[in-house]
């Protein structure tokens, strides 16, 4: 009897033995899925900050970033460099954060005239959701831009976990944005009224590709290299500026107020 207790003994220590990885593995599971978002909190994700695009409320975005939040963007700060609209955009620098905090991003979004975000494909994992996204009125219409472009680009958005009590479980903590800066911008320019001001020279100066020369944020051609003995050659005539077509709306994307620079998506 005492030979058959000690072997059931040694049997059960034998199957806790095979159990317990089982029960580690159960529980690294559980673990795993409390600590990551799960399809449906994605999506959420993906829609609040779409929403933050399309119909901006002061609400959501307390609800649905974080207090540190920080936006990248070089497509945004091309666009202000640019065509800036507003004091605070004319020396941000294009590699800096867009925004850097919540506040900061309230004050900027908060004052751009609203344009249709639609999502186009969603994706994430387990504290970051990824939104490819496409608009078509990042102008006004008007007598010379009766169609603007349609500027698609991706957004990568990181997570944390909301404090207590809040709406949404997941919040934002950090945003890269990229998309096509060049579609937007001829749309701008070819609405009218909108860059008037052409791009400001104390920003700094987009870089050129190595040895050209030229003036570096004006787009204009590079100067052709003169030899020391070849002759002088005048230099050739001013083009004027196109004239600023005064039927465009007065203010459309201009920061009103020292806020934050413009945050085109």
């Amino acid at each position: 009897m005492v030979a058959f207790t000690s072997a059931a003994l040694l049997s059960l220590a034998a199957v806790g033995t095979l159990a317990a990885p089982a029960n580690e593995k159960r529980t690294g599971l559980w673990h795993h899925r409390s600590s990551c978002m799960n399809k449906a909190q994605a999506q959420q994700v993906a829609d609040n900050y779409a929403e933050l695009i399309r119909n901006y409320t002061d609400s959501l975005a307390d609800a649905s970033l974080a207090e540190n939040f920080t936006d990248y963007s070089e497509s945004v700060n091309s666009l202000i460099i640019t065509c800036p609209q507003g004091a605070a955009a004319l020396t941000l620098p294009l590699l800096a954060p867009t925004f850097s905090s919540r506040d900061q991003f309230k004050l900027g979004q908060g004052q751009q005239p609203l344009i249709n975000f639609e999502q186009l494909n969603v994706h994430h994992d387990c504290k970051s959701v990824t939104i490819r996204w496409k608009t078509t009125n990042t102008a006004p219409i008007t007598p010379t831009l009766a169609s603007p472009r349609p500027v698609i680009g991706i957004i990568l958005l990181e997570v944390v976990k909301a404090p207590a009590g809040n709406q949404y479980p997941w919040i934002v903590e950090t945003a890269y944005s990229e998309f096509d800066a060049a579609a937007w911008l001829q749309n701008l320019e070819q609405a009218g009224g909108i860059c008037a001001g052409g791009p400001n020279p104390s920003s700094p100066p987009l870089e050129l590709p190595s040895g050209t020369v030229g003036p570096a944020a004006t787009g204009a051609p590079a100067a052709p290299s003169v030899s020391p003995a070849a002759p002088v050659v005048s230099a050739a005539p001013v083009v004027s500026a196109a004239p600023v077509v005064s039927a465009a709306p007065a203010a459309y994307g201009t920061t009103t107020s020292a806020a934050p620079a413009a945050t085109y998506a």
